[in-house]
């Protein structure tokens, strides 16, 4: 018989989204919070997972350590509303906007938050980073059309779709671009992080 679910997380990082699905759908697991990042702080983490990074779920025999997989997994294994049916109209705009957010989203904003990093600083750099604030903004404002007279991206209702595109909004803010969000997407940002779940997760994580 598996044991209890364990999962490796670490402040600020993707991990929050598997916290968050389990605090959703009531379900107990081993939170084992790691120093960030753990490759360079928790060496002896090598040995559970070679990568080194969090999320890490472990079920039983089952080990994933991709995010949304991991909560994809969640919330099917729990029969969660979380997760659109395959025959429900809004499959489709689930699946985009489920991916949108740790592709679209999250690849500018990558980009971005190592471009920073970079020093010394110059024209050339200076340029990077103008371009990839502007890619961000432009994604930013798919997500502003799509919320408009809607209070979440499918099906009328939480679903994974948000906990993906929450992250990087959580990235949006700690890197200070909130000024390219608009006001729907603001104000969904924080109806999110309201969650009873959400606030949970985050004082677990």
């Amino acid at each position: 018989m598996a044991g209890p679910l364990t999962v490796y997380s670490a402040p600020n990082t993707r991990a929050i989204r598997v916290v968050w699905v389990l605090e959703e759908i009531g379900a107990q697991a081993e939170i084992k919070s790691m120093p960030y990042p753990p490759r360079q702080h928790a060496p002896e983490y090598f040995a559970v997972n070679p990568t080194g990074m969090v999320p890490l779920l472990i079920d039983g025999d089952v080990r994933l350590s991709e995010s949304m997989a991991i909560c994809d997994y969640l919330a099917s294994k729990h029969g969660s509303p979380l997760v659109v049916a395959p025959d429900d109209p809004e499959r489709a705009a689930y699946l985009q906007w489920l991916w949108y957010g740790e592709s679209t989203l999250m690849t500018p904003l990558s980009r971005l938050n190592v471009v920073r990093q970079v020093e010394p600083k110059g024209p050339q750099i200076d340029a990077i980073l103008a371009g990839a604030r502007e890619h961000v903004g432009a994604r930013l404002k798919m997500l502003e059309e799509r919320l408009e007279g809607r209070d979440f991206l499918a099906a009328g209702r939480l679903t994974l779709a948000d906990i993906s595109v929450s992250y990087p909004l959580h990235l949006v803010a700690m890197l200070g671009l909130e000024d390219l969000l608009g006001p729907r997407s603001a104000a969904y940002h924080q109806r999110l992080r309201a969650r009873p779940a959400h606030q949970r997760a985050i004082a677990i994580s």
